[in-house]
């Protein structure tokens, strides 16, 4: 549901936020890389999406459009995937890789592009509705969806 005015005030917030399951959604037109996006977010009180469940996988699914940063990268350590609020992709027990027809999965750290692999995450729309989570260069600029609680 788009927030109303009234309710936009109420939580400090304006109506280009997107209301669901108690947290605050805002999804990007703007092409930023995954560092400037986070930086945004932030500066709006947010962060980027930090993806807890089966239902909010879901429901940000069945709203995009495209390719979109969400709060996830193993910058810090290969192959140790952790959220923007420091908990490790292990620790929430949910995961939306996709997977190949050919048995490989994301995340794959392909460094055709970018020597320096791929270490952010994106939610995007072409595959399948669930399982469509992939490692990109953090360096893309995509959209990007930040969240607030």
């Amino acid at each position: 549901m788009k927030v109303s005015s009234s309710t936009a005030e109420f939580l400090n917030c304006d109506v280009s936020w997107t209301a669901y399951n108690g947290k605050l959604y805002f999804f990007s037109s703007n092409y930023m890389d995954w560092s400037r996006s986070r930086a945004f977010c932030v500066s709006k009180g947010a962060d980027l999406v930090t993806i807890t469940s089966q239902t909010e996988q879901e429901f940000l699914a069945s709203k995009i459009k495209a390719w979109y940063w969400i709060g996830l990268s193993d910058l810090e350590t290969e192959g140790h995937w952790v959220w923007v609020n420091n908990q490790t992709l292990s620790e929430t027990e949910v995961q939306f890789w996709y997977k190949r027809e050919s048995g490989k999965s994301e995340p794959d750290n392909w460094k055709e592009e970018d020597p320096t692999g791929e270490n952010c995450a994106i939610v995007k729309n072409d595959f399948s509705y669930l399982e469509n989570w992939f490692d990109v260069s953090c360096n893309y600029e995509i959209m990007f969806i930040c969240e607030k609680k």
